[in-house]
Protein backbone atom coordinates (compact mmCIF):
# COMPACT_ATOMS: atom_id res chain seq x y z
CA UNK A 1 0.00 0.00 0.00
CA UNK A 2 2.81 2.40 0.86
CA UNK A 3 4.25 1.95 -2.66
CA UNK A 4 1.00 3.16 -4.25
CA UNK A 5 0.86 6.17 -1.93
CA UNK A 6 4.44 7.05 -2.94
CA UNK A 7 3.52 6.86 -6.65
CA UNK A 8 0.35 8.94 -6.27
CA UNK A 9 2.20 11.70 -4.42
CA UNK A 10 5.51 11.96 -6.23
CA UNK A 11 4.68 11.18 -9.88
CA UNK A 12 2.54 14.35 -10.22
CA UNK A 13 5.36 16.29 -8.59
CA UNK A 14 7.66 15.22 -11.41
CA UNK A 15 5.22 15.52 -14.33
CA UNK A 16 3.37 18.82 -13.74
CA UNK A 17 4.28 21.61 -16.11
CA UNK A 18 4.89 24.80 -14.08
CA UNK A 19 7.77 24.68 -11.63
CA UNK A 20 10.01 26.76 -9.45
CA UNK A 21 12.75 26.26 -6.87
CA UNK A 22 13.24 28.72 -4.04
CA UNK A 23 15.56 29.17 -1.08
CA UNK A 24 14.60 31.21 1.96
CA UNK A 25 15.69 31.75 5.53
CA UNK A 26 14.78 33.36 8.81
CA UNK A 27 16.31 34.28 12.15
CA UNK A 28 14.22 34.91 15.26
CA UNK A 29 15.17 36.10 18.74
CA UNK A 30 13.00 35.60 21.82
CA UNK A 31 13.39 36.44 25.50
CA UNK A 32 11.15 35.27 28.31
CA UNK A 33 10.85 33.39 31.57
CA UNK A 34 9.96 29.82 32.45
CA UNK A 35 9.86 27.71 35.60
CA UNK A 36 11.84 24.60 36.45
CA UNK A 37 10.89 22.01 39.11
CA UNK A 38 13.06 21.88 42.22
CA UNK A 39 12.79 20.06 45.55
CA UNK A 40 9.22 20.74 46.78
CA UNK A 41 9.22 23.97 44.79
CA UNK A 42 9.44 25.66 41.37
CA UNK A 43 12.22 28.06 40.39
CA UNK A 44 11.69 30.90 37.86
CA UNK A 45 14.50 31.23 35.33
CA UNK A 46 14.88 33.64 32.40
CA UNK A 47 16.04 32.65 28.92
CA UNK A 48 17.29 34.09 25.64
CA UNK A 49 16.56 32.10 22.49
CA UNK A 50 17.84 32.39 18.92
CA UNK A 51 16.38 30.29 16.08
CA UNK A 52 18.07 30.22 12.66
CA UNK A 53 16.33 28.52 9.74
CA UNK A 54 17.06 27.87 6.06
CA UNK A 55 14.52 26.30 3.67
CA UNK A 56 14.73 24.79 0.18
CA UNK A 57 11.36 24.54 -1.62
CA UNK A 58 10.11 22.96 -4.85
CA UNK A 59 6.83 24.08 -6.47
CA UNK A 60 5.10 22.41 -9.44
CA UNK A 61 1.64 23.09 -10.80
CA UNK A 62 -0.73 22.82 -13.76
CA UNK A 63 -3.68 24.96 -14.81
CA UNK A 64 -7.18 23.47 -15.02
CA UNK A 65 -10.63 25.00 -15.54
CA UNK A 66 -11.16 25.13 -11.77
CA UNK A 67 -7.84 26.92 -11.27
CA UNK A 68 -4.23 25.84 -10.81
CA UNK A 69 -3.51 22.68 -8.81
CA UNK A 70 0.03 22.48 -7.48
CA UNK A 71 2.30 20.58 -5.14
CA UNK A 72 4.75 22.37 -2.88
CA UNK A 73 7.44 20.47 -1.02
CA UNK A 74 10.11 21.90 1.23
CA UNK A 75 12.89 20.87 3.57
CA UNK A 76 14.12 23.14 6.36
CA UNK A 77 17.11 22.92 8.65
CA UNK A 78 16.78 24.76 11.95
CA UNK A 79 19.14 25.42 14.85
CA UNK A 80 17.67 26.62 18.16
CA UNK A 81 20.09 27.92 20.80
CA UNK A 82 18.68 28.77 24.25
CA UNK A 83 20.56 30.34 27.18
CA UNK A 84 19.01 29.96 30.65
CA UNK A 85 19.98 32.41 33.41
CA UNK A 86 19.17 32.20 37.12
CA UNK A 87 19.00 35.94 37.88
CA UNK A 88 17.04 35.70 41.13
CA UNK A 89 19.62 36.38 43.87
CA UNK A 90 17.35 34.79 46.46
CA UNK A 91 17.61 31.53 44.58
CA UNK A 92 21.29 31.51 43.69
CA UNK A 93 21.95 28.93 46.38
CA UNK A 94 19.79 26.48 44.43
CA UNK A 95 21.37 23.73 42.36
CA UNK A 96 20.31 25.34 39.06
CA UNK A 97 23.16 27.18 37.37
CA UNK A 98 23.26 29.09 34.09
CA UNK A 99 23.32 26.72 31.14
CA UNK A 100 22.78 26.54 27.37
CA UNK A 101 20.98 24.07 25.10
CA UNK A 102 21.31 23.62 21.33
CA UNK A 103 18.68 21.75 19.32
CA UNK A 104 18.85 20.87 15.63
CA UNK A 105 15.75 20.04 13.58
CA UNK A 106 14.86 18.79 10.12
CA UNK A 107 11.42 20.04 9.04
CA UNK A 108 9.99 18.41 5.87
CA UNK A 109 6.70 19.79 4.53
CA UNK A 110 4.29 18.88 1.71
CA UNK A 111 1.21 20.85 0.53
CA UNK A 112 -1.42 20.51 -2.20
CA UNK A 113 -2.37 24.00 -3.41
CA UNK A 114 -5.51 25.22 -5.18
CA UNK A 115 -4.86 28.66 -6.67
CA UNK A 116 -8.21 30.47 -6.85
CA UNK A 117 -7.24 33.80 -8.37
CA UNK A 118 -4.09 34.59 -10.31
CA UNK A 119 -2.74 37.74 -11.93
CA UNK A 120 0.72 38.56 -13.25
CA UNK A 121 2.29 39.19 -9.82
CA UNK A 122 -0.31 38.00 -7.30
CA UNK A 123 -2.34 34.89 -6.51
CA UNK A 124 -4.66 33.71 -3.74
CA UNK A 125 -4.60 30.06 -2.70
CA UNK A 126 -5.89 27.45 -0.26
CA UNK A 127 -3.89 24.37 0.65
CA UNK A 128 -3.93 21.15 2.63
CA UNK A 129 -0.82 19.41 3.89
CA UNK A 130 1.42 18.86 6.84
CA UNK A 131 4.91 19.35 8.17
CA UNK A 132 7.09 17.15 10.33
CA UNK A 133 9.65 17.93 13.01
CA UNK A 134 12.53 15.49 13.29
CA UNK A 135 14.64 16.28 16.35
CA UNK A 136 16.98 13.36 16.75
CA UNK A 137 19.98 15.20 15.29
CA UNK A 138 22.09 15.89 18.38
CA UNK A 139 22.95 12.21 18.95
CA UNK A 140 23.04 12.79 22.70
CA UNK A 141 21.38 10.34 25.09
CA UNK A 142 20.67 12.96 27.75
CA UNK A 143 18.60 15.26 25.45
CA UNK A 144 14.83 14.77 25.31
CA UNK A 145 14.02 13.90 21.71
CA UNK A 146 10.77 13.38 19.85
CA UNK A 147 9.41 13.50 16.33
CA UNK A 148 6.05 15.01 15.43
CA UNK A 149 3.70 15.63 12.50
CA UNK A 150 1.32 18.61 12.19
CA UNK A 151 -1.47 18.40 9.55
CA UNK A 152 -2.92 21.76 8.47
CA UNK A 153 -5.29 23.72 6.22
CA UNK A 154 -4.12 27.13 4.96
CA UNK A 155 -5.17 30.10 2.93
CA UNK A 156 -2.75 32.75 1.77
CA UNK A 157 -1.70 35.42 -0.69
CA UNK A 158 1.55 35.32 -2.66
CA UNK A 159 3.14 38.46 -4.10
CA UNK A 160 5.89 38.09 -6.71
CA UNK A 161 8.37 40.80 -7.67
CA UNK A 162 10.87 39.54 -10.23
CA UNK A 163 12.53 36.63 -8.39
CA UNK A 164 11.52 37.75 -4.91
CA UNK A 165 8.27 36.46 -3.35
CA UNK A 166 6.29 37.31 -0.21
CA UNK A 167 3.68 34.89 1.16
CA UNK A 168 1.53 35.85 4.19
CA UNK A 169 -0.89 33.08 5.28
CA UNK A 170 -3.35 31.93 7.94
CA UNK A 171 -3.09 28.30 9.04
CA UNK A 172 -5.53 25.94 10.79
CA UNK A 173 -3.16 23.51 12.54
CA UNK A 174 -4.21 20.25 14.16
CA UNK A 175 -2.54 19.25 17.42
CA UNK A 176 0.85 17.70 16.74
CA UNK A 177 1.08 13.92 16.44
CA UNK A 178 4.16 12.64 18.28
CA UNK A 179 5.68 9.47 16.87
CA UNK A 180 8.65 7.15 17.00
CA UNK A 181 7.42 4.99 14.09
CA UNK A 182 5.00 5.37 11.17
CA UNK A 183 2.43 3.19 12.99
CA UNK A 184 2.17 5.84 15.72
CA UNK A 185 0.83 8.30 13.11
CA UNK A 186 -1.92 5.96 11.84
CA UNK A 187 -2.91 5.04 15.40
CA UNK A 188 -3.37 8.66 16.52
CA UNK A 189 -6.84 9.78 17.67
CA UNK A 190 -7.67 12.31 14.96
CA UNK A 191 -10.84 13.43 16.74
CA UNK A 192 -8.78 14.72 19.67
CA UNK A 193 -6.23 16.30 17.31
CA UNK A 194 -8.99 18.26 15.55
CA UNK A 195 -10.53 19.40 18.86
CA UNK A 196 -7.18 20.74 20.05
CA UNK A 197 -6.50 22.77 16.90
CA UNK A 198 -4.86 26.19 16.85
CA UNK A 199 -5.00 29.12 14.44
CA UNK A 200 -1.72 30.80 13.58
CA UNK A 201 -0.44 33.33 11.09
CA UNK A 202 2.81 33.17 9.18
CA UNK A 203 4.96 35.01 6.66
CA UNK A 204 7.32 33.38 4.18
CA UNK A 205 9.69 35.23 1.86
CA UNK A 206 12.45 34.08 -0.44
CA UNK A 207 14.07 34.04 -3.87
CA UNK A 208 12.94 31.94 -6.86
CA UNK A 209 15.47 30.33 -9.20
Amino acid sequence: MSKYIFILVFVPLISLSQSGISISGSSQFNIGETILPATNNYIPISYEQRNNNITLSLFRGRKFRIGTIALKGSLSYSIEKTKYKNNNTALLESSINNYETIKRFLIPSLEIWHILFQSEKTFIYTSIGGYGIIQNLNFEDDVYEYNSLVPFLRTGLQLNYNRFFLNPFISFDLEQIKFNSINDIFNANMGDKIKNYRIRTGLECGILF
